[in-house]
């Protein structure tokens, strides 16, 4: 009988030890107002510093603003239509989940719409996009409109006569508002088109926008 229990207790013990050895990988979401520290260090650059390409004689960008990643999704499908790269508008001050909890007013995103001056600061150089001629910039929607630090990237950059494509990403609002919005606070920028896109874009939908604005 002792025995039975010596070898009882002992795989008790056992089996304890595995569940102690064992630990949890955390669920992880990549945030693409940050730096890409999850894929390989050419994307990391691509996306910190910024590439351009060629297309019918016209340098191309694509650039981006994210928190979620959607929108980094969508430009990164849009780029690939393009043979190019992506640029992250990444912003100094990393968006949290709780900086754009919308339920809650004093929330850094909701601060920032009510506040028509707030300019969130840029962390990256993008001004290899003045050598481009055709520019593709997407973000989220916020507050019916784009969000503060896309006003930023305009006010930094020389973009006088270039032509630019807007997109978005949102659940349900267009982006009629902020395409207007962005027309009349840079009317030197040729402000030329802009489309709204899901979680669930195809590169069927994005192939097709593309070639309908080039």
């Amino acid at each position: 009988m002792k025995k039975l229990v010596t070898i009882i207790m002992a795989v008790v013990l056992m089996i304890s030890l595995a569940a102690c050895g064992e630990t949890k990988k955390p669920t992880e979401e990549i945030s693409d107002s940050t730096e890409v520290t999850t894929e390989n260090s050419t994307t990391e650059k691509s996306e910190t510093e910024g590439n351009t390409t060629v297309e019918n004689g016209k340098n191309i960008s694509v650039l981006f603003f994210s928190v979620t990643g959607t929108t980094r999704n969508v430009a990164q499908k849009i780029a690939g239509t393009l043979g190019t790269d992506t640029m992250g508008i990444i912003p100094k001050e990393e968006y949290t989940s709780d900086d754009i909890d919308y339920s809650n007013d004093d929330c850094r995103a909701n601060k920032e719409m009510k506040d028509e001056s707030s300019r969130p600061e840029i962390k990256n150089d993008l001004s290899k996009v003045e050598n481009s001629d055709t520019i593709y910039i997407g973000y989220p929607i916020w507050w019916g409109t784009a969000p503060r630090i896309i006003q930023t990237f305009f006010e930094s950059y020389d973009l006088k006569g270039k032509t630019v494509y807007l997109f978005c990403t949102s659940s349900g609002s267009g982006i009629e508002q902020s395409v207007s919005d962005l027309q009349k606070l840079y009317p030197d920028v040729n402000i030329a088109a802009g489309k709204r896109f899901d979680g669930n874009v195809t590169d069927e939908e994005v192939n097709n926008w593309t070639n309908g604005v080039k």
